[in-house]
């Protein structure tokens, strides 16, 4: 029988692994599926390129990609964009 400690790090486990993106997130990864630079997506957020750069950061480990060409059609197969 599981403990209640095996438990909780099982449910804490799956949690992360699908974690949802942000609102932020969502808009980033639309940006780069429309074939947009860290630059033209930072302008097109208000936001300084090294927080696109985080941001892309976290896109890639929330859907598990290594790129963002990888992360675009992630996306799509998730309905997300």
């Amino acid at each position: 029988m599981a403990s209640a400690r095996d438990l909780q790090q099982t449910q804490g486990a799956q949690s992360r692994a699908q974690t949802p993106l942000t609102a932020r997130q969502i808009r980033a990864l639309r940006l780069i599926n429309l074939g947009l630079s860290n630059q033209q997506i930072a302008e097109k957020l208000s936001i300084t390129v090294a927080t696109t750069k985080w941001h892309l950061h976290e896109i890639f480990n929330k859907l598990k990609v290594h790129n963002r060409t990888a992360a675009a059609a992630e996306g799509r197969r998730r309905g997300i964009i």
